[in-house]
């Protein structure tokens, strides 16, 4: 995540530079584009009768998809977007004694997009509604393991971006989110006491648009 961040960091100066001596294009238009990245992050499963937690970090990638339509107004820039991603996003919290396993495999986003252009560079950012696929166990040495069915979780993301115009229809980017899922309840299953998850994760990832 650190080497994604200083990476982030040296594109927006490079381009910021190389944008200072031409004129971008209109960023208007549908466009659609690839992306890889990086997750960190934590997920908590606290039960609710006794309050036992078990928080523990997750991380890991994710590479998707995303399209979207943009409109450009003097320096402005509006725009929405759709994205899906696969991901490997994993991790596993302990209160010492007994554990629980989380498991991220997909994620996919709905967002709204405000920029500013500077010649051939656009400094965004992005803010929408979020769903992510989710499976967690619960391992115990006192009573059963049990294992929850993969389940999608709503929530929301905000963060932003830099974004880099080679030519009129090819860009790249930089993006750096923040996602928080919420708190979700679980019912009792076996001899598990009911509980509540909550997940949040950071992502960055940088992609390659096409426009049409």
């Amino acid at each position: 995540m650190k080497q994604l961040l200083l990476a982030a960091g040296m594109f927006a100066l490079g381009a910021g530079s190389v944008a200072a001596q031409d004129q971008v294009p209109d960023w208007s238009g549908l466009y659609v584009g690839f992306f890889g990245g990086a997750a960190e992050g934590d997920a908590l499963y606290a039960n609710i009768a006794n309050s036992t937690r078990y928080e523990g970090d997750i991380a890991g990638a994710l590479f998707g998809a995303r399209a979207g339509y943009r409109y450009q107004f003097s320096h402005v820039v509006l725009g929405v977007s759709a994205s899906a991603a696969v991901a490997n996003i994993d991790g596993r919290g302990t209160d010492g004694v007994d554990s629980a396993n989380y498991d991220v495999s997909w994620l996919a986003t709905v967002d709204a997009q405000l920029g500013l252009s500077a010649d051939r560079l656009l400094i965004y950012g992005v803010a929408g509604g979020a769903l992510v696929g989710l499976q967690h166990d619960y391992d115990s040495i006192a009573s059963f393991d049990v294992s929850y069915s993969r389940r999608t979780h709503a929530g929301y993301s905000i963060g932003g971006g830099v974004e880099y115009a080679f030519s009129d229809n090819v860009s790249a980017w930089l993006e750096a989110r923040y996602f928080d899922f919420g708190k979700k309840t679980f019912q009792q299953v076996a001899d598990v006491i009911p509980h509540t998850l909550d997940t949040k994760f950071d992502t960055v990832t940088i992609g390659l648009n096409i426009k049409f």
